[in-house]
């Protein structure tokens, strides 16, 4: 078989579903008959909606969870398991330019306190899901890359907490062995997670909460019938005192007002075979993530076991086959560690992320439906999670001050309907962009 032939690249056996699915796979559960009501009916059931789900719940409200396929199917156990707090939700955009001084100080404090409040819960809650506390790399891929993160952590340590350190490119080999960068940024306050284990963690509080879970159920849209809403479904009609919104990358024409305020945006993530713990400490010292700075980026992880490297990115902007990912993928991999030439991908697999058109996530109610959406790509483990439990708090009227992604603006774009009909021409700019940048940069001395 020809070696550009990217079979010949893949391992025997070899699986087209999250590697987190090996242990932690998404139940298949009979589908239950629908309830005539229900006080909240929470559209998805990913990290928002279960979050959101149990609050309610735990409060005493009777809730019912809608998913289109098996409860998790979607992102939540299938993104790269990387958690951080101020990091997340701000690295495209120079926040203080975007929303004010005061307004992004809060907005990087409760980023924070969600990461914390994330660790809180785990550890509250007893969810084995291999929570790592350690740290991200992110890599600088030119000179006048670095100097922006330098600026961006001058940003980040304004609160005197000091959690974002430079390292420059003669100390980067202690993160990571790659010829790739010159330098970059230590995230202190950041880690990994197994996401399929949290999940599933989150489904089993749920059901003992007493959760109602409608899968295989798809949410058709929604009608406002005096106090109540009419929930549609491809099953039938629930009515709800309350509508939660959940469903982020795979928001669709339920509600046509929230899916064109959102960009859903491939990812695909490869995982090698097993290489053994001493070859994958090689080349990540120190076992922590690493994500960099070009605009089609890059990112790699150890598994929970240190056993193998998962390696993901934007293969395409839009689905491509599992066969098309490796082999793009695999080439990006041997670009971050070119040992890895020889290494042959396990699994293959992609998901939908939700990206809002300013890069911020977004809390808040239209039409008297409350939503929690738009996770931009890296935050969705820790912000989802928060804005769930936040969206609950509003339901309930118990918030004890307003949430500082409330409220935020919420747009759209001209002739945008929820197809991102632009994203091949954007994906095709910024490889470009990417290409002249390395084109142009100095050698890397390591």
């Amino acid at each position: 078989m020809p070696a550009s032939d990217p079979r010949a690249l893949l391992t025997e056996p070899f699986s087209e579903e999250p590697w987190w699915w090996q242990d932690a796979r998404p139940q298949e559960r009979p589908t239950p008959d629908l309830p005539s009501e229900t006080d909240v009916a929470v559209v998805g059931s990913g990290y928002t909606g279960l979050c959101c789900a149990l609050t309610l719940a735990r409060a005493g409200t009777d809730v019912t969870v809608f998913e289109a396929g098996d409860i998790g199917s979607g992102a939540s156990s299938r993104n790269a398991g990387f958690l951080s707090g101020r990091a997340g939700v701000s690295k495209q955009i120079n926040l203080e330019a975007a929303v004010g001084i005061e307004r992004a100080s809060a907005i990087l404090e409760e980023a924070d306190e969600a990461y914390e409040g994330l660790q809180d819960f785990l550890s509250v809650e007893s969810i084995d899901c291999d929570f790592q506390p350690c740290g991200r790399f992110v890599g600088a891929h030119t000179p006048a890359a670095f100097d922006k993160l330098s600026a961006k952590m001058a940003e980040y340590n304004s609160d005197g907490r000091d959690l974002f350190k430079m390292i420059s490119p003669a100390d980067q080999k202690a993160f990571i062995d790659s010829p790739l960068y010159y330098g970059g940024m230590l995230i202190k306050n950041a880690g990994t997670i197994h996401p399929g284990r949290y999940h599933c963690g989150l489904v089993a509080l749920c059901e003992a909460a007493g959760v109602r879970f409608v899968p295989q159920t798809r949410v058709n849209g929604f009608a406002r019938d005096g106090a109540k809403h009419q929930v549609r479904t491809d099953r039938g009609t629930v009515a709800a005192r309350h509508v939660a919104l959940g469903t982020n990358g795979y928001t669709d024409g339920a509600s046509l007002w929230h899916q064109r305020r959102i960009i859903p945006i491939s990812s695909t993530i490869i995982a090698t075979e097993d290489l053994g713990p001493d070859r994958v400490r090689s080349l990540l010292p120190r076992l922590c993530p690493v994500i960099d700075t070009k605009r089609v980026i890059y990112f790699a992880r150890p598994t929970p076991d240190h056993c193998a490297i998962l390696f993901g990115g934007r293969a395409r902007f839009t689905p491509v086959g599992p066969l098309e990912s490796v082999r793009i993928l695999h080439g990006q991999l041997t670009e971050m560690f070119p040992d890895l030439a020889d290494v042959r991908i396990s699994h293959a697999w992609s998901g939908f992320m939700g990206f809002t058109f300013d890069f911020l996530p977004k809390l808040g109610r239209h039409e008297d439906m409350h939503y929690a959406i738009g996770c931009n790509g890296g935050s969705g483990i820790v912000m989802m999670s928060w804005l769930g439990h936040q969206m609950a708090r509003s339901i309930l009227g118990i918030a004890n001050r307003p949430s500082a992604f409330e409220g935020l603006p919420f747009k759209t774009q001209p002739f945008y309907s929820g197809t991102p009909w632009f994203l091949p021409i954007v994906g095709t700019w910024y490889r470009f962009r990417d290409w002249l940048d390395m084109r142009g940069r100095p050698p890397v001395s390591q």
